[in-house]
């Protein structure tokens, strides 16, 4: 007996067996071809030219270069689709559009951009490399590509609009993430700058070097990693997300020792935590926990602040550009990038009084929850999207 093909989660009425069709057969493709060099411009009043991802931002086009030539081309609401590295990146066009080499047109609806992006999420085009370098899909393969779809345009279009939804909450989360962001930014320099200020304080910020305003600094041990063991959990440089420098303390390994870490060794609430070495040098994090298990590991060096002064308020003066340039400078080396302990004691920045100091802190921190909150969101939205993709489609 034929199974029959059909997927794992389905709206109700719907139970007769999905078609395979090919693509071909169910869109029109228009393979991409630029336009000759010299008919390239910025003139935003000529064609817009999309010749590969640099053209797309969100999975939308992104005009970015114009043409004067028309070659090839696609209308509003086609889906465009990249056909040289990184190949099957699915995306959608709101303008009348030239296609260059690196792309394709197909006129498709939701069902297909969610089909071809669930595709491209599951790594399909790679699949097909078989171990050497895949680096373009030919217009045969993408008539040929086969697509699993309901024999119902109402239950297609009913998938479609599920999925366009939960993309438009993705995309708001998105939008509002980046203005709280460049509202952090903004922030960051004018308060720093001290062109904005809080009421009531108005005395003249002083330099101090982090040396100055430091108990101790020390560097983490040295042990690798192992499965959590339910004692010590073990912070890392990789461990601190690059964007939000948050950790999920949770997910923290356990360090590979025979001897206990001594006391000492545990980062204390208001810690502060700088990467010493390699690409992430610079990288710093506030433990803003208060948990007692938690030991950093050799690439890192710890400062524990004086008890009169804000982690906070430090902790963001090293989000901000007096902290970059430093690091820039500081960090050259013949070799790999690298700031020891006494380097970072020499660093030079801003130091007002601790009431002013906590009122900044606790500004940014506030902030930063928000920020992270917002990202967790997206981050679950994003999970949920992937899972709708398994179980809606075969």
């Amino acid at each position: 007996m034929v199974k029959k093909l059909q997927p794992k989660l389905r709206f109700r009425g719907f139970t007769d067996a999905w078609e395979q069709r090919k693509l071909g057969r169910i869109c029109r493709i228009t393979m991409g071809q630029s336009p000759k060099g010299q008919n390239y411009t910025n003139d935003f009043n000529q064609y817009i030219l999309v010749q590969g991802n640099a053209d797309i931002v969100d999975r939308w086009v992104q005009p970015r270069v114009w043409t004067k030539e028309v070659t090839k081309t696609a209308e509003a609401g086609d889906l465009i689709l990249s056909v040289r590295a990184p190949v099957g990146v699915v995306a959608k066009t709101a303008f009348p559009i030239v296609l260059g080499r690196g792309v394709a047109g197909i006129k498709g609806g939701e069902y297909i951009y969610q089909f071809l992006f669930m595709l491209e999420a599951n790594n399909y085009w790679k699949s097909l490399s078989s171990g050497s370098t895949f680096d373009s899909i030919t217009k045969e393969q993408l008539i040929d590509l086969p697509v699993r779809q309901p024999a119902s345009e109402q239950e297609r279009n009913r998938i479609g609009k599920l999925l366009h939804i939960l993309d438009s909450i993705l995309a708001a989360e998105k939008r509002k993430l980046d203005l709280l962001q460049k509202k952090k930014r903004a922030l960051l320099r004018q308060i720093f700058e001290q062109k904005l200020r809080f009421a009531g304080y108005n005395n003249p910020w002083e330099r101090c070097r982090l040396g100055d305003i430091t108990e101790f600094a020390d560097y983490g041990i040295a042990a690798s990693a192992i499965p959590y063991d339910g004692t010590v959990r073990y912070l890392r440089i990789t461990d601190i997300d690059d964007e939000t420098r948050q950790v999920n303390i949770y997910e923290l390994p356990s360090p590979d020792m025979k001897h206990r870490s001594r006391k000492e060794d545990y980062l204390r609430q208001g810690d502060l935590v700088f990467a010493r070495t390699g690409a992430s040098v610079g990288k710093t994090y506030l433990n803003r926990s208060d948990r007692d298990d938690i030991v950093h590991a050799g690439f890192l060096i710890r400062f524990r602040l004086k008890d009169n002064i804000c982690p906070e308020f430090i902790y963001q003066q090293t989000l901000g550009e007096n902290y970059r340039k430093f690091i820039a400078i500081t960090s050259q080396r013949s070799g790999q990038p690298g700031i020891n302990s006494s380097e970072y004691a020499d660093w030079t920045l801003y130091l007002t009084s601790i009431e002013e100091q906590n009122q900044i802190g606790g500004l940014f921190g506030q902030l930063d929850e928000l920020i992270a909150a917002l990202t967790q969101k997206i981050d679950l939205l994003m999970i949920k999207k992937k899972a709708l993709l398994q179980q809606m489609f075969v």
